[in-house]
Parts: structure tokens; C-alpha cells; sequence
């Protein structure tokens, strides 16, 4: 384990060492087993000059430093500087194109993405992701290293937001349309997670951060092969939204307010206001920046669901279509290990499946009649119809 300094790499290893503890109270492994796990860990940091003794063994690098081209960039040659022509470097990123960060490698067959799912301790998900020059070896590798890591490996293709994410933008896309036409933003997350989701798209934004969510959407919306796939989303609203400090939970100041059992909840760090809801409730701040772009229109609880879970739906298919992902089983288990999709439907295409390609095509068609051609069905999707063929036989 290495970081640029002490207290960060101290920090590090606090993190590792109470993700064990966590494991040890919970009876999945034994104090044994983890004081043989941690007895392995070998913190370095820059500043302790016999850290490159120890890279110059490395069979394989995982860099996590921020979303930063440049700074990626500038590790990969410093690290090439140090370990061996056979080592390979995985990049852990969610958003910078994998043939982007290869350009700065000697060696770039021997470069591979590999997008851990945050909390990474937890989510079971690695998206490998090679670019165009990387080795069927370093690929081989990288998928063995994830199954090591008890991780489920999945290959995508090096587009923006690989699978999962390129899946969760449109998904974005329709809950910040539906967002200003319903009167509660409670009732899109009630319905969501009554259709299977264990978090509907409120508190999600909330979750891994509105900024975070929003850049997202913005990358997918400029990406020019999406078309009309991202055309949903008031990007003004969103703008206002930002401006007005809706940043996340942890910034405490998301879409919705959450109780402080403890404490009490304070609703927003913009206005200070505290007080003691019995539960989630709707963020004034949120809504007052909201109603400006408000209109109101009747949706039921299905016609929630059809349309949020569509716009994902959809997308996986437009990711089979266009070689993202390599099958429909690495699809479904993306989804549901990835970002939670109903587990029990067994996956996007597993549900396509179970309810009938035709007439999850024609869904799709007339969703696409009433609301635009962000809903149009995928062209795959629509030749299947015809030949009646399923993704899964």
C-alpha cells in the first residue's frame, strides 16, 4: 500500500484494518485469518526511500489518484520509471477514458482499467476495461486479480461510463425530468425501490454525491454516439440546482433531509435550519431552487417506474448492441452487482426476457410517443421483436 505521505498512507491503513475488525465482529473471517491478511500489508509512502525496492518486484499496479488525466499521467511514468517491462498497471477510474491515460505508458498493452464500485469494500463489482492496445494477457490477468480480490470481474469496452454508469445516466436523466413534474420527490424513490431498487434516485444522487451524479450526466450527454438518448434533463434546472448548494449528503445539503437520530437533522447547511422529522423528508432548499422549472403533471406509481427503469433498460441493450459488454449474463450481473438493479428480475435482460421482448418493445414505442425519442427502443431490440428471439436462451 502506498501514498504520497504518512498520514495519508496511516490513514489507509486504519481504513483496511477496521474493514477487517468489521469482518472479525461479524464472524465472516477469523482474528486469524485477518492478522495474516494485514501481516502481508506493506505500507510505503514517497517519502521513505526504499519504496522502490519493493516495486521493483511488482507483477501488478492498481493506481487509485483522482480523476485527473494530467496526474495520472504523471504516476503512470513514475511508476514506470521504477518496476519491472513485465508489471502491469490497472487504473482505477470511473470517468477518463482508459486510451487516454494509456497514452503516457512505454508500454500500453501492459495498461488496463479496472473501476472499483465505491464503497469498494463492499460492492462486489470490478468493470475491467481495456483499451484498444491492451494484451489479452494483462485482460486475463486483471479479470484472475478481481476474482482474488472475491470480486465479480466483468469486461467492458473503453467508452465513456463503461457499462454501468452509461446505464445510470439516462436512468439520471429521466428521474431530474420526472423530478419537476411530480408535487413529492419522495414519491419517485417510493416507487423506484417498490419496483426492486434498494434506493430510488434521490437518495442515490444524495448518496454518491449530487456533483458527482451531475457530472455524470454531463459526460454522457456530450458524448455524441448517445444522440438523443441523453435530451431529457433540464440542464438549466440542474445548473440551478448546483448554485443553490445541492451537493450531497455528506455536504449536508442533498435533495432530500435526513434525521440525525442523535442530534436532530439539520436540513440544510445553507439555511442552518434545524429540527426533528420523524423521517426522510424533502429538502426546502432543494425546492424552493426546484420551483421555478416546476410542471406538474400526473404520473402513477407505474408510469414512475416504466419511465425511470425504461431509460436504464434500454441502455443495457444499446450496450449489448454496440459490443460494450460481451453478453447478456455479463449484463445482468453488472446491473445488479453494479448499482442494485432488482435482483430478482435476475437483470435487465433477464426481465426483458420474462416480460416479452415484443411487448417490452412496444413499452418503449409508446413511452416514446408521448414523452420523445429518449425513449425510442434500441434497433436490437427491435429486431429481436420481429425474429422473437430472447437474450437468454
Amino acid at each position: 500500500l502506498k501514498d504520497m505521505n504518512l498520514p495519508a498512507l496511516q490513514r489507509g491503513e486504519k481504513q483496511i484494518e477496521t474493514n477487517f475488525n468489521r469482518k472479525v465482529s461479524r464472524k465472516a473471517i477469523s482474528a486469524f485469518d485477518k492478522n495474516v491478511v494485514l501481516s502481508n500489508l506493506i505500507p510505503l509512502s514517497d517519502d521513505m526511500p526504499f519504496w522502490k525496492q519493493h516495486f521493483k518486484q511488482m507483477d501488478l499496479v492498481i493506481e487509485a489518484v483522482f480523476e485527473d488525466l494530467s496526474l495520472k499521467h504523471r504516476v503512470i511514468k513514475g511508476m514506470e520509471e521504477v518496476v519491472p517491462e513485465r508489471c502491469i498497471i490497472a487504473t482505477n477510474t470511473s470517468s477518463l477514458a482508459v486510451k487516454e491515460i494509456a497514452k503516457a505508458s512505454k508500454r500500453p498493452e501492459n495498461v488496463v482499467g479496472m473501476h472499483y464500485f465505491s464503497p469498494a469494500d463492499k460492492m462486489q463489482l470490478v468493470e475491467i476495461i481495456p483499451h484498444e492496445g491492451t494484451s489479452k494477457e494483462v485482460i486475463a490477468t486483471a479479470v484472475q486479480v478481481g476474482l482474488k480480490q472475491g470480486k465479480l470481474p466483468v469486461v467492458c469496452k473503453d467508452v465513456p461510463g463503461f457499462f454501468v454508469n452509461r446505464c445510470l445516466a439516462p436512468y439520471i436523466d429521466e428521474s431530474m425530468v420526472l423530478a419537476y413534474e411530480l408535487e413529492n420527490l419522495l414519491d419517485m424513490d417510493k416507487a423506484i425501490k417498490s419496483f426492486g431498487f434498494p434506493i430510488g434516485p434521490m437518495a442515490l444522487a444524495d448518496e454518491v454525491g449530487v456533483d458527482i451524479a451531475f457530472h455524470l450526466h454531463a459526460n454522457l450527454r456530450g458524448d455524441p454516439t448517445m444522440g438523443q438518448r441523453m435530451s431529457g434533463a433540464n440542464v438549466q434546472a440542474m445548473k440551478v440546482l448546483q448554485e443553490a448548494g445541492i451537493k450531497g449528503k455528506r455536504f449536508g445539503c442533498g435533495f432530500l433531509s435526513y434525521p440525525d437520530k442523535k442530534k436532530g437533522s439539520i436540513l440544510s447547511s445553507v439555511t442552518g435550519l434545524i429540527s426533528k422529522p420523524k423521517g426522510v423528508t424533502v429538502n426546502p432548499v432543494a425546492s424552493e431552487a426546484m420551483k421555478p422549472f416546476l410542471k406538474l403533471t400526473k404520473n402513477t406509481a407505474e408510469d414512475i417506474q416504466q419511465r425511470v427503469s425504461g431509460r436504464f433498460i434500454n441502455e443495457a441493450v444499446y450496450c449489448l448492441q454496440d459490443g460494450v459488454i460481451r453478453n447478456a449474463v455479463d449484463g445482468d450481473l453488472a446491473a445488479i452487482f453494479g448499482v442494485g438493479f432488482p435482483p430478482f428480475s435476475g437483470g435487465p435482460f433477464r426481465y426483458i426476457d420474462r416480460i416479452g421482448v415484443a411487448k417490452y418493445t412496444d413499452q418503449l414505442n409508446r413511452l416514446a410517443d408521448k414523452y420523445g425519442p429518449r425513449f425510442q427502443p434500441a434497433p436490437l431490440l427491435v429486431d429481436m421483436a420481429k425474429t422473437g428471439k430472447k437474450f437468454h436462451a
